[in-house]
């Protein structure tokens, strides 16, 4: 029941009670588009929390939202967003999830790391590879192509549009 006050972290300020560490809530403060400072409230979802049944919320974090339960820190846990893709490792009944390396940077892992290894910086595509079978293919982004989508298997140079028109390889 304290009051929020301002405080200033590695990640710039933020709104934190006064009674912080003891008590951890806390808000990112963020500039509007005229300047002026405001903060997000976390957002409910009807959908309930594995772990221990309370609601999920869309907190903001410093490396933008996130779904985590409504009960933190008596539980901890954090919903991964899923691609839509199974893991394409033989045996494992894992699906592709988004995740963030230590700078920020966008990936691709299994859902069931550390068991499974899986990791990708292109984003997998559904679909399999018509040269070589791999379960799933990759789009890739590049500055001097722009976008397509590729099989990442060694040895499969199979290439082609987000349309589905062939492209053709550059040496």
């Amino acid at each position: 029941n304290g009051r929020l006050v301002v405080k200033k972290g590695r990640s710039g300020q933020f709104l934190a009670c006064s009674g912080y560490a003891e008590c951890k809530n806390t808000r990112r403060i963020l500039r509007g588009k005229d300047g002026s400072l405001e903060t997000k409230r976390d957002q409910a979802l009807d959908e309930k929390c594995p772990k221990c049944g309370n609601h999920l919320v869309i907190k903001h974090g410093r490396y933008g939202e996130f779904t985590a339960c409504s009960n933190y820190p008596d539980c901890k846990h954090i919903k991964q967003k899923e691609v839509g893709v199974g893991c394409p490792k033989d045996g494992c009944q894992g699906q592709v999830v988004e995740r963030r390396s230590k700078r920020g940077k966008l990936f691709f892992g299994c859902s069931e790391y550390p068991n499974c290894d899986f990791t990708s910086w292109y984003r997998p595509v559904a679909e399999p590879c018509p040269e070589c079978g791999y379960p799933v293919l990759f789009e890739k982004t590049t500055n001097r192509e722009g976008t397509f989508i590729a099989c990442t298997e060694e040895g499969c140079g199979y290439r082609r549009s987000p349309e589905g028109e062939a492209v053709a390889e550059t040496a």
